[in-house]
Parts: structure tokens; C-alpha cells; sequence
């Protein structure tokens, strides 16, 4: 049986049959139960529409919390820069005050190393001889543990001390022309046994008798007594 039949069907049919049809405009539709009406067809596309609508604002939501955790990655990413940023900056400056700190140390110890050089240079020399031995003085020291300690001709630290270096110096043949006394001898080395050309405490002013005392305690007492015995 057909669901839609114009009236020319609907009058061939018999009684019993077309009891089962119902008209609807100028054709007869079968009165089935359960069919749904066309109120109904509205209803499940209302529906059908709604849930059209809850999965494009399902996708939306989506959409926008992917946004944000991206954004939130942008951040962290951006923060992770700022952080490596800061801390590249602080390494920059921390080396910067440790360069600042080496340069003091090593002006401290340029200023420790020229004064024990020129201390026991005038011990041995006078003015301007004084000054050039000192030079070469300074190249025989060397800070250790923040004490002015004297090497050997090679750089090798030796227990010798500040005295023994200035006598080194008074022998040494090269430093006979800056040596205080060596140019009266022929240029032998001053202060040695028997050479006499040395300074005596008489020759010597004020202060340098009192650094020869205070640098040189031996040599004082033995100039000293030198001193007493011409008496």
C-alpha cells in the first residue's frame, strides 16, 4: 500500500481500504499510527539545529582554551628569557667586581713588591742608581701568601731574604757601576770583607742610618762598631 494516493486511487479502492486513508488537500494520505506529523519533522530540525549550535559552541570553547594554554606557554617561555636574561646580566656584573677586586690585589702587590725593591736598593745605591737597581731588584720578588718573598735568577723561590738579595746584588759584576762605593774601588763589590768602600754610619745621613737599623740590624752594628774602634 502507498503512503500518498491522488482521488482517482483513493476510488478505485475498496470500502474496507480506504478507511485506512484520510484525506489531506486533494490527495489521501495512510492514517498510519506512530508517523510523525509535520509538527513534529519541525521539532526533531529544532533539535537537530540545537545540537548543531552546542557543537560549534563546544568547538568555540576548545578553541579558546587553546588559545590560552598557548598564550600561557608564550608567558612562561617569555619569562624563562627574562630570567636568563637577569641572570646573564648579574654574571656580567659579578665578573665585572671580580675584575675590579684582581686589579686591586695586583695594584697591591706591584706597590709591596716596588717598596721592598726600592728599600733595599738604597740600601746599596744612591739616587738615581738607586732608582735603576730597583728595577731589577723588583724582578728577583714575588708575592706569596701576601709576603714579599725573593726568587732565584730562574723565577724559583728561594728562603733567601731581603738582605741576602742586596748582598747578592753588591757582588754581582753587572750592578758594579750602580753599587754605592764600586766606582772609588776599581769597581769591586761594596761591603765585602776588606773593600772599605762602603758608606760608613758617619758618610750616611739620618734617615739612612735609621733604615740601615731598621732593615739591616747586622750591617749597623757592624759599621757601628767599625765606627768606634777609628774612635
Amino acid at each position: 500500500m502507498k503512503y500518498l494516493i491522488d482521488k482517482a486511487a483513493f476510488d478505485a479502492l475498496e470500502p474496507a481500504l480506504q478507511a485506512l486513508y484520510k484525506a489531506q488537500g486533494e490527495n489521501y494520505v495512510l492514517a498510519v499510527e506512530g508517523l510523525p506529523q509535520s509538527e513534529d519533522v519541525e521539532g526533531l530540525k529544532r533539535q537537530n539545529q540545537t545540537l548543531l549550535d552546542e557543537a560549534k559552541e563546544a568547538k568555540r570553547k576548545a578553541r579558546e582554551a587553546q588559545d590560552q594554554l598557548t598564550q600561557k606557554e608564550l608567558d612562561a617561555a617569555k619569562a624563562r628569557g627574562d630570567y636568563e636574561s637577569l641572570y646573564t646580566s648579574s654574571e656580567q656584573a659579578l665578573a665585572a667586581e671580580r675584575q675590579k677586586l684582581a686589579d686591586l690585589q695586583a695594584g697591591i702587590e706591584k706597590r709591596d713588591l716596588s717598596g721592598a725593591a726600592s728599600k733595599v736598593a738604597a740600601l746599596i745605591a744612591d739616587g738615581p742608581n738607586a732608582e735603576i737597581l730597583a728595577e731589577f731588584l723588583e724582578r728577583r720578588l714575588r708575592i706569596v701568601d701576601g709576603q714579599v718573598r725573593v726568587t732565584d735568577a730562574s723565577g724559583n723561590l728561594t728562603v733567601s731574604t731581603l738582605e741576602d738579595l742586596g748582598k747578592e746584588f753588591q757582588k754581582e759584576p753587572r750592578y758594579a757601576s750602580l753599587v754605592r762605593g764600586s766606582q772609588a774601588n776599581g769597581g769591586g763589590a761594596a761591603g765585602g770583607k776588606g773593600g772599605g768602600a762602603a758608606k760608613t754610619l758617619s758618610d750616611m745621613s739620618e734617615p739612612e742610618r735609621i733604615a740601615l737599623q731598621r732593615d739591616n740590624p747586622s750591617e749597623f752594628q757592624r759599621l757601628l762598631d767599625q765606627a768606634k774602634r777609628k774612635e
